[in-house]
This record gives C-alpha cells, sequence and structure tokens, in this order.
C-alpha cells in the first residue's frame, strides 16, 4: 500500500526594494556636482527600472515589500499605486534619503510622518512598514524606534547587526526579528558569522559582489538556524538606467557598480531557489503575536 509523504514547507524568508533615485542616494556619500541633478532624469530613471522590477517579480509570480521615499510618492503617486495595484506591500523609506542620525529626533519625527501620509495618499493602502535609507538607525539614534512605534508603524527593518560596516549596523544586535519593549517589531538584515564576526548578505553590494553559490549557501546556513533572510536591491541594480558619476573616487566606484549586470540573473534564480514574501506577510503568519488590531 503506498504511503503520501508531506514534504515540509520551504522555510520563508523575505524580498524587498528601496525605491530611491541613483542620485539623491548620493548626497550622504559625497559632493554630488550640480551638472548631474535633473529631476526630469531621475524621475524616469526611477519609473523605468521600477516597472523592470515589477516586470521581472510578475514572471516569477512573487510578491514584494517596496520601500519607498515619500517625495517619490508625493511626486509620482501614480507608480506608487501601481506597485500597490500588482499585490506589493508598500512601506516607508524616509522622505528623502538622508541618513537620520543627522537629524534630530523632531524632525525625524516630522518628516517621517508626512512621508507615512504621502504614500498611504498615493497607494490607497494603510503603510505600517520602515527602513531608514542606509539602514541609518544605530546606536546613536535609538530614539528613533519610540518615533515609529508613535506614529503608528509596526515594524521596522533598518538594522543590520554587525559592526563591519563604516556607516550602519548595530553589533551584537538579534539576527531574527524580534519585538522591541516598544512594541515595534525588528526585523533585522542578514549576517553570517565567518570567522567569529558578523558579515552582510543578501542584497546590495553584498548581492553583486558576492558568487551566486554562496549567497545561497548562506541563505541555507541563516534557515538551519531557523532564521528568515532578506533580500533587498535598489532600482539601478534592477534596471536599464544606470547613472554614472565620474567624480566617484575608485573604491566608492567599485562598491557601487561592480556586479551590476548579474542582479537579474542572481535574483530570479534565489526567488526560484527559495521561499520568499513581503515582510507584513511574514509578521502575520510566523510571529507568535499579533500585531494591534489584528493587522
Amino acid at each position: 500500500m503506498s504511503r503520501t509523504v508531506t514534504r515540509p514547507e520551504p522555510f520563508p524568508n523575505m524580498i524587498s526594494f528601496d525605491i530611491e533615485g541613483f542620485i539623491e542616494a548620493s548626497h550622504d556619500i559625497m559632493e554630488v556636482p550640480p551638472r548631474y541633478l535633473s529631476d526630469e532624469l531621475e524621475a524616469n530613471e526611477i519609473k523605468t527600472n521600477t516597472l523592470s522590477i515589477l516586470k521581472l517579480l510578475a514572471e516569477c509570480d512573487q510578491k514584494a515589500t517596496f520601500f519607498i521615499l515619500g517625495r517619490i510618492a508625493r511626486d509620482m503617486p501614480g507608480l506608487v499605486r501601481s506597485i500597490a495595484d500588482a499585490g506589493h506591500e508598500i512601506a516607508c523609506h524616509s522622505f528623502h534619503h538622508r541618513r537620520l542620525y543627522d537629524s534630530s529626533e523632531s524632525e525625524v519625527r516630522d518628516f517621517l510622518g508626512e512621508a507615512q501620509r504621502c504614500l498611504e495618499d498615493a497607494s490607497g493602502k494603510p503603510v505600517r512598514g520602515f527602513r531608514a535609507p542606509e539602514f541609518s538607525i544605530t546606536g546613536t539614534n535609538p530614539w528613533a524606534f519610540d518615533v515609529l512605534r508613535d506614529l503608528g508603524f509596526v515594524y521596522d527593518s533598518s538594522v543590520y547587526p554587525t559592526n563591519l560596516h563604516d556607516v550602519y549596523g548595530i553589533g551584537g544586535f538579534s539576527e531574527k526579528p524580534l519585538r522591541l519593549p516598544n512594541g515595534l517589531i525588528e526585523i533585522p538584515m542578514s549576517v553570517a558569522t565567518l570567522f567569529g564576526k558578523a558579515v552582510p548578505f543578501g542584497g546590495g553590494g553584498y548581492l553583486r559582489l558576492y558568487p551566486l553559490a554562496l549567497t545561497k549557501r548562506l541563505f541555507r546556513t541563516l534557515n538551519g538556524k531557523d532564521t528568515p533572510g532578506m533580500i533587498y536591491c535598489h532600482p539601478f541594480e534592477m534596471g536599464d538606467v544606470v547613472p554614472r558619476i565620474a567624480e566617484m573616487g575608485r573604491l566608492r566606484k567599485f562598491r557601487t557598480y561592480v556586479g551590476i549586470k548579474t542582479v537579474k540573473r542572481k535574483l530570479a534564480n534565489l526567488i526560484h531557489s527559495f521561499r520568499f514574501m513581503p515582510i507584513m506577510d511574514y509578521i502575520h503568519d510566523y510571529l507568535p503575536e499579533k500585531t494591534e488590531n489584528g493587522e
């Protein structure tokens, strides 16, 4: 007599995109020469590359979380609505792409509230998630967690549990999603322990730089510890419009541009090899406590 074998469901991971313009995301890194500043060119870059992301996700039958700048929702509401209408989660990436720890608590409260309102107006959906530009919630501005909770956000995904990066990271922070003392849920970025160090992986430059086989191995290792992984990418890494700033230093050019042509292939392979979902879906299905109001 034959017996039906039930295979375990693949371990859940999360997939996200930080929607921003290339030039506006470069201001904290360097003094951008005026000749690169163009609202028209930046809008075209964002729209073209974001539509490329949506096309790939549709081909892979994959839903994702889109962290979008509030100023994009203000200036390009139709694009935000298109993302929402395609069934993706709309989340907040601040109003402008500036590091949070360079602003005061009251300033952050004001522009995050404005960003949330613009995104909800454009999408027609509640915005419950947040990711700081350049993961700029660190040990220097922990008050940001309380600001987010006060504004009604359910979760944050800004913490990299590492002390290896020169801009971001909180060394020793949990690698697993957790509920903070104020009730906010933190969904940390992915790290792997190598030679006793928490090494980032899974998105951005790490996805571009690391061989695909290594990234897949690190996802399997993390899932083996009952910990979900996180993918994150930016429009310039996924689309056909890649602005070039000639004045960038050699190291910055390497960190910014290397491996761009491999990202779509790597991402599609990862989507077919692992199970991914939007962040709020993961919170609903896998965190032990329900969020407020059943959300």
